[in-house]
């Protein structure tokens, strides 16, 4: 079934991804001169998001390295030891660490894809760095990655399970809510607001009994960088002619179909309960958040998910009870951080940005 996946992959991308791909990369040209944008990450992006638009997730999935291989393939090259933990919830979720796993302190990070694509490696580096920055400060810091289940075979809530399950196992172990972060983008980030969700206001599962999280203080922060948190596509982001985003409506759309077809995501929204997606709810339910400290959101003047990144950000300086809500916008696309780093590019302000939450929010403790 994989050697045809991919046969199909090669044949859809030479036969018809790629002349779809010419149009869109035209008018990445024409929006990147427009608004003064570098043109490599603009023509880039119009490549990538033409292969994610018109390639099913079953297809990049068999192109793509799982996350486990890419991890192992990354430590290697680093000269380190895997450290996996699997976590005894439920005998398959998995947490990739680097760094040590019990240091003074940890990043929960939850990764892009959309919930369709794994791990990459530029996640690995992106991370990598922020824990060199963080030691240049006097930091032991750690990041683990969870090895969330993927869609379309596993649909909401199992990744929020999965992100609940991981924090858990970070409290049995040792940590304390103000030696973690958690941290996620675009569809990690989305997961970020889930779990932070969880935190706020309980929900039950079928799958598992074990959901319960009593924690002794707030999470000492969390970082969202271009988090998907509204379904709503009727703003002006979305609606732009010419785009230098790797994101469209239509991967959005589908991408977020098969996350919450046939799941409880539609039965939960319509009774303004906001665990699945942040502000498709009335915002009454996130009133008075209590459990973390500070949240930084960041995001790009050039992505679709603009407008509601900005609207999430208003929302939680509303609704957390500390009141330290940060937003960081640049003159850039999509989770402009993790691609650069996949790129080979130098960190941009974005990243020193997220950088310095970091390192100031543990510092402050």
């Amino acid at each position: 079934m994989a050697s045809l996946a991919k046969l199909r992959f090669f044949f859809s991308l030479f036969f018809y991804v790629l002349p779809i791909a010419g149009f869109r990369i035209l008018g990445a040209i024409v929006r990147a001169w427009m608004k003064k944008l570098p043109l490599g990450p603009s023509i880039w992006n119009a490549f990538a998001g033409t292969l994610m638009a018109n390639t099913p997730p079953k297809q990049l999935q068999a192109i793509l390295p799982s996350t486990l291989d890419v991890y192992n393939a990354w430590t290697l090259s680093q000269g380190n030891k895997s450290k996996v933990d699997v976590l005894a919830a439920d005998g398959s979720t998995r947490l990739l660490w680097i760094g040590p796993e019990k240091g003074n302190k940890v990043i929960l990070f939850l990764h892009v894809g959309g919930y369709v694509m794994p791990l990459s490696r530029g996640h690995l580096d992106w991370m990598e760095h922020v824990r060199n920055e963080a030691y240049t400060s006097r930091i032991e810091l750690s990041v683990c990655f969870l090895a969330y289940d993927l869609i379309p075979a596993n649909p909401y809530p199992r990744q929020m399970v999965q992100a609940i399950f991981a924090l858990r196992h970070l409290l049995s172990m040792g940590y304390k809510p103000s030696e973690i972060i958690i941290g996620g983008d675009s569809a990690g980030g989305h997961l970020s607001l889930s779990l932070i969700a969880h935190l706020h206001r309980h929900r039950t599962f079928r799958e598992t009994t074990n959901s319960a999280i009593d924690l002794d203080g707030r999470i000492r922060g969390c970082f969202l960088v271009s988090p998907l948190s509204s379904f709503n596509f009727d703003t002006p982001s979305y609606k732009r002619w010419l785009s230098s985003d790797v994101l469209s409506r239509k991967v959005v759309g589908e991408w977020g179909d098969h996350l919450v077809r046939n799941s409880p995501w539609y039965e939960e929204i319509s009774v303004g309960k906001g665990w699945g997606m942040a502000l498709d709810v009335p915002e009454s339910w996130w009133e008075n958040i209590d459990v973390v400290d500070r949240v930084f959101v960041t995001g790009g003047y050039e992505e679709v998910f603009c407008d509601h990144v900005q609207q999430l950000a208003k929302m939680l300086r509303r609704n957390v009870a500390k009141g330290d809500v940060e937003l960081y916008m640049a003159n850039e696309a999509h989770d402009g951080p993790f691609m650069d780093f996949a790129a080979g590019r130098p960190p941009s302000e974005t990243t020193r940005t997220i950088t310095q939450f970091v390192i100031t929010s543990f510092k402050d403790e």
